[in-house]
C-alpha cells in the first residue's frame, strides 16, 4: 500500500510520518498591515429609462372632478331688460337721490326692492344711534357708498334682477312716448 500524501510504500499497519508533518504543519504568513484600498471599478453605463410598452396593463382610474377655482372672479350677471307688462321700472336718478337724502334709513333699498338690506340699514341707524350716534353715522356711510355704486352703474339692477333705468334712458323713453302720443 502506498501513502496517499507522499506516495511511499508502506507495510501493513505502518503509518507514514509525512501525514503527521502535514497535519501539524500550519503555513505561517507574514501579517499584512493596512493593505492599500482597492480602487473601485467604474460603474457600467446604464441604458436610459424607457416607459412600459402599450400592452402594459394599467388599472382603470376614476376621473377626478374639476375643483372650483376660489380665486376666480364671480361670474357677471347681466340685468334683465325683458320687463313684464305692468312692471314699474326703477330709475337710477331716483335711487341716487333717495340714497343721498334718506339713505341711513334704507329708503333707497326699499325703493329698489332690497327689503332685507333696507331693514338692516334702518335698524343700524335707529338702534345704533343709542350709542352716541355711531350707528347713524355707520348707516350714512353705508348709504353713501351704495349711492356711489348705483351712480357709477356698479349696481345696475333691482331686487328682481331687472335693469335700473339710467337718466339718459328715461329721457329717451319720455321722448319716444311723447312722439307716439302725437
Amino acid at each position: 500500500m502506498n501513502c496517499p500524501n507522499c506516495g511511499r510504500e508502506l507495510a501493513e499497519g505502518e503509518v507514514c510520518n509525512c501525514t503527521e508533518n502535514v497535519v501539524n504543519t500550519v503555513p505561517t504568513e507574514a501579517p499584512v498591515e493596512n493593505p492599500a484600498p482597492a480602487e473601485a471599478a467604474p460603474a457600467p453605463e446604464q441604458a436610459p429609462y424607457t416607459p412600459p410598452q402599450e400592452n402594459y396593463y394599467t388599472p382603470p382610474v376614476a376621473p377626478v372632478p374639476p375643483q372650483p377655482n376660489y380665486y376666480a372672479a364671480p361670474p357677471v350677471v347681466k340685468a334683465r331688460t325683458d320687463y313684464p307688462k305692468d312692471y314699474k321700472i326703477k330709475k337710477k336718478l331716483v335711487a341716487c337721490i333717495l340714497a343721498v337724502t334718506l339713505g341711513p334709513f334704507g329708503v333707497h333699498n326699499f325703493y329698489l326692492g332690497n327689503n332685507n338690506k333696507a331693514i338692516a340699514q334702518l335698524l343700524v341707524a335707529l338702534i345704533g344711534s343709542l350709542f352716541f350716534g355711531l350707528g347713524f353715522l355707520a348707516a350714512w356711510v353705508w348709504a353713501t357708498i351704495e349711492a356711489v355704486l348705483i351712480f357709477i352703474e356698479k349696481d345696475d339692477m333691482d331686487a328682481n334682477g331687472f335693469k335700473i333705468m339710467t337718466f339718459e334712458e328715461s329721457i329717451a323713453k319720455a321722448i319716444k312716448e311723447s312722439n307716439n302720443e302725437e
